[in-house]
């Protein structure tokens, strides 16, 4: 049910409908409110940014913007060099599913049964709820979802389309599954993800929690 609603206290997980029922926020704005409904750090964050630059110009150099990709590098394993900010879960896959093909010269992708990466049309090729996907169809990338933790149907998928000459450009694997029942991806599989990339040459794309 729609509610029409609005925040409680600062930085709670109460929101309010017009008629006064409070409720709490278990969803969270799918991530959206991980510390809160206008925790006072992230507004005072926000308007101390908006006094300073509302809108950032891909012409043009933000400095916050090179720190927090310096930042990036510093915390993250390996040997990071480059980050690519973008404002959503699904902007972000779309971005990973282009530099995958751009890196590989492939198209073809794998994903798992009750996978969720996103709605906008290469992410939303990604997502396996044949609701979200029956209306588009036709226009979907080229995509193939396998049953999760399943390393054996993914061994035999790598090997047939290298076969085949439909060579995997990126398998997309969420650590834990969310829409699709709190499913966990495990360790096992994923170091199997990970050596079957690397040894086909494919992109292994984590997406954001």
């Amino acid at each position: 049910t729609a509610v029409e609603w609005k925040d409680g206290e600062e930085g709670g997980a109460i929101f309010r409908s017009m008629r006064g029922i409070e409720y709490i926020d278990c969803l969270g704005g799918f991530g959206i409110f991980n510390v809160g409904h206008r925790h006072p750090k992230v507004v005072a964050a926000v308007r101390a940014q908006l006094k300073k630059q509302a809108l950032h110009s891909q012409e043009l150099l933000d400095p916050l913007r090179a720190y927090a990709a310096h930042l990036l590098a510093w915390i993250a394993p390996g040997d990071l060099q480059y980050s690519f900010f973008t404002n959503s879960g699904t902007e972000s896959v779309e971005a990973c599913l282009k530099m995958a093909m751009l890196c590989t010269g492939r198209n073809h992708f794998v994903a798992t049964t009750g996978a969720f990466h996103g709605k906008t049309l290469g992410a939303l090729s990604g997502t396996s709820k044949a609701a979200y996907r029956a209306p588009f169809r036709g226009a979907l990338m080229d995509f193939v979802h396998l049953p999760l933790n399943d390393i054996s149907a993914l061994e035999a998928h790598f090997e047939g389309s290298d076969f085949t000459g439909h060579s995997i450009a990126g398998v997309i694997l969420e650590p834990v599954q969310g829409e699709g029942g709190i499913n966990i991806t495990s360790v096992d599989y994923l170091r199997a993800a990970r050596r079957l990339c690397t040894q086909y040459g494919a992109c292994l794309i984590p997406p954001s929690p």
